[in-house]
């Protein structure tokens, strides 16, 4: 125990990386001094973990070296001491960590309500408070909002970490990779914790993996979207005013401001569900003699997938019953100049086939 200007400190010295965690735990410290070369596991895997359970721990780094200086302080630590240690440089480091003290810990800054918060993934990844305005997360840098992303996509899940390097940092060498890595996850959590978004990110070291978990108080709008649909189309009969609203929420455009290649096959997974539902709304809307609604759904679903020949042969049957007659040749000839163009072939054969009919020529 040592005690300075009336306040107590209180000191813990440890031989052995792996009783870290255990004694954090027990003696809940503000500061930790680490090495980054330490036998059983590196000063900066023991930092991010230390910050996985207690984000407010100040980390000072000491080593021999000066190449890890910039991984130090990307991973938040309050500084970088090079050994042997002098008098002097402690004394700044010192300074630090009291000027760092009088900063409200994320602990006692007030957050927001965790009730209700809705994650909106249309273009640009936005969290929405209760019936607040959606808002832009405060960001570090973009790899921590990439990864963010990546791992709610993947939530629930074990993501491993060499997967996300291979992903994020294919660039850089395991040791400066991993050292980004630590950041993101570090920046992320503290997003996280001052948005008070019920979100956590589980560090299971024996898998050197990362699990990202949803508390019930956090809503993914595209999850949302997708169960209210589905759940709307298994009624009998299916409740196709419903399904309508919902098929006209959707905008197509999974994360598409942040074009993340990863994010592809999600895209076309939720666009491939969104066509599959629209063809069968258009199909109940014709039914109902609501022709010029099912016009505008097949030509929509004609620009998603203009190769699929029953919506083509569809608008030009719709342009038939509405007397649209002006528009059945320009739009053959718009057809039969796509399928030559773009894939060397002729019109399908059931176009042609109805275009023949009629007796039609391009």
């Amino acid at each position: 125990m040592a005690e300075k200007s009336g306040v107590p400190v209180e000191i813990v010295a440890l031989q052995s990386p792996g009783s870290v965690m255990a004694e954090a735990e027990k003696w809940r410290p503000d500061v930790v001094f680490l090495d980054i070369h330490m036998p059983e596991i590196s000063g900066l895997q023991i930092a991010e973990m230390l910050q996985e359970r207690r984000p407010e721990i100040m980390v000072v780094f000491m080593t021999a070296f000066d190449s890890y200086a910039l991984e130090a302080f990307e991973l938040s630590a309050i500084d970088y001491v090079l050994k042997p240690l002098v008098r002097d440089r402690l004394e700044k480091t010192f300074k630090r960590i009291v000027a760092r003290r009088e900063v409200p810990d994320i602990e006692e800054l007030p957050v927001q309500d965790t009730k209700s918060h809705v994650i909106l993934c249309s273009g640009t990844l936005l969290v929405q408070s209760g019936i607040g305005e959606p808002e832009l997360p405060k960001w570090r840098t973009a790899k921590a909002q990439e990864l963010f992303a990546y791992l709610l996509l993947r939530r629930g899940a074990t993501v491993h970490k060499s997967t996300i390097l291979e992903l994020l940092f294919p660039e850089l060498g395991m040791k400066p990779a991993m050292a980004r890595l630590y950041t993101a996850i570090y920046q992320i959590r503290q997003c996280m914790a001052l948005m008070g978004l019920d979100i956590t990110i589980q560090n299971i070291s024996m898998q050197e993996a990362y699990i990202l978990r949803v508390g019930e108080n956090v809503t993914i709008e595209n999850e949302r979207w997708e169960q209210e649909l589905l759940v709307a189309a298994e009624q009998e009969p299916p409740l196709y005013n419903r399904i309508e609203e919902l098929l006209a929420d959707y905008d197509g455009g999974y994360l598409r401001d942040h074009d993340y290649v990863w994010a592809e096959g999600e895209q076309a997974r939720l666009s491939g569900l969104w066509m599959s539902h629209a063809r069968k709304l258009a199909a109940y809307l014709e039914t109902q003699g609501r022709e010029d609604e099912a016009l505008k759904l097949y030509v929509r679903l004609q620009e998603m997938d203009p190769y699929q020949e029953s919506d083509g042969l569809a608008i030009l049957k719709l342009y038939e019953r509405l007397g649209q007659y002006d528009k059945i040749i320009g739009y053959t000839t718009q057809l039969e100049n796509l399928f030559m163009e773009e894939l060397g072939l002729p019109l399908p054969p059931s176009i042609a086939a109805w275009r023949e009919e009629r007796g039609l020529r391009s």
